[in-house]
């Protein structure tokens, strides 16, 4: 069986390839926007519908987990990396291997504002992105149901919330106070700055996100989204308390810059996990 890994360079990928790697035999294949030396990554442009119709022509991919994609809140890039290169890797499908399964990389973001009331926050909420990434990821989740329906394409969306492990990008919180961690303990730096931390989020590690990827992608229901995440929502303050003790550290470090907002309610967001819970129950993966 050939499984086909999109961004498998980033975090996501690298994490995504090595977990298939140890509960899937399988063929793996990882693509990378670049040249790697990882014999088994191939260069691919995923904008250049050429390029990827060439790949999934040549693989017949049983899964394809396209993660690849970017969060830059720029129009034309996130347009181009979330809408244009999943819309080119399920005509490459339509048109050449009809058999595969897709999952598509969702985000929370789609769903933007959420009331406390409204927590834990179903598959089927109306969207509401208040950022250009979000409104990218929501496009992108209308591809699955329009892919299913018009070519039977067997493909679905795990809408994936907070992310945690080794190796997050500096633009996302953990990631961000994980290098300011390693500077303080190089000796390069005193003081850990951070935002606002009243907000609450849903954290998931990146092991058990695998594990709900590659169940969506091998059993999920064409055309349906899956929330990816605990299903439980951490202040941003504990999480980083859980980030510093980890490295023997204490909050007398941290320097939180507050923005003062009079009647406002602290944001809250997480999942609710029961569809992908079900399916993760449902059997062995194909």
């Amino acid at each position: 069986m050939n499984v086909l890994v999109t961004g498998a360079s980033g975090f996501v990928g690298s994490h995504l390839l090595a977990y298939l790697g140890a509960h899937l035999e399988a063929n793996l294949s990882g693509l990378t926007r670049i040249a790697s030396d990882n014999p088994g990554n191939v260069s691919c442009e995923l904008t250049d519908s050429k390029q990827v119709n060439s790949i999934i022509k040549s693989l017949q991919p049983a899964l394809v987990f396209h993660v690849a994609g970017s969060f830059t809140n720029d129009f034309e890039t996130d347009y181009a990396s979330n809408v244009l290169a999943a819309k080119n890797i399920l005509e490459a499908c339509a048109l050449h291997s009809r058999d595969s399964r897709v999952m598509l990389m969702g985000s929370a973001a789609e769903y933007g504002e959420v009331c406390h009331q409204d927590n834990p926050v179903n598959e089927d909420r109306l969207l509401n992105p208040v950022s250009v990434y979000g409104w990218s990821k929501a496009a992108q989740s209308l591809l699955a149901p329009l892919y299913a329906n018009k070519y039977g394409i067997a493909v679905m969306v795990a809408r994936t919330f907070n992310l945690s492990g080794p190796g997050m990008s500096e633009r996302l919180f953990t990631g961000r106070v994980e290098r300011q961690v390693a500077d303080i303990l190089a000796g390069k730096a005193s003081r850990i700055s951070v935002g606002n931390l009243d907000a609450k989020r849903d954290y998931i590690d990146i092991e058990d996100a695998c594990a709900m990827y590659l169940s969506i992608a091998a059993k999920g229901q064409p055309g349906e989204i899956y929330n990816v995440g605990s299903g439980i929502a951490i202040s941003m303050r504990d999480l980083l308390h859980t980030l510093l003790e980890a490295h023997g550290l204490d909050e007398s470090v941290v320097d939180e810059t507050r923005e003062h907002n009079p009647g406002k309610e602290v944001s809250m967001i997480y999942a609710n996990i029961r569809k992908v819970s079900t399916l993760m129950k449902s059997g062995s993966h194909t």
